[in-house]
């Protein structure tokens, strides 16, 4: 195995994507429209179906919940926002915490943990669950 990345079900990619972009800092790396065409640039006035978003080293992907149902059948029944969390390690959590709190829904505020982290943890506007961490030893 080299990678992995995870493909969140959501009801609106567009309004996904200016979640992630204007909360997070994430950036649109690329999307598909629902005639498939890539969509690469703008997209302000186009309804994409699936899309990739990057922050350095972090990818995600974000596709529409009846596109994702057409290709795995069993999500059909199943609501948007899993029941997982995405676990993102970085450096300077206390600074990215700083910089969202106020415009982001904070689930767990910043603290230290017993296995030596810097985390604290919020729910993105689907439902997600993200928590961001720093190894105690990269403060």
């Amino acid at each position: 195995m080299k990678k992995i990345t995870t493909n969140l079900m959501v009801p609106d990619v567009n309004e996904a994507i200016e979640y992630y972009v204007n909360n997070l800092g994430f950036k649109f790396a690329m999307g598909v429209d629902g005639s498939e065409s890539v969509k690469m640039g703008n997209i302000d006035d186009i309804e994409l179906m699936w899309a990739i978003i990057k922050k350095n080293d972090v990818e995600i992907m974000l596709q529409h919940q009846h596109s994702l149902i057409n290709e795995v059948p069993e999500f059909k029944n199943r609501s948007v926002g899993g029941t997982f969390t995405l676990y993102i390690k970085m450096a300077d959590t206390q600074g990215f915490y700083e910089q969202i709190k106020d415009k982001v829904e904070v689930v767990k505020h910043l603290h230290k943990t017993f296995y030596n982290t810097y985390e604290f943890s919020i729910r993105d506007l689907n439902g997600y669950i993200l928590y961001f961490a720093q190894d105690q030893e990269d403060t």
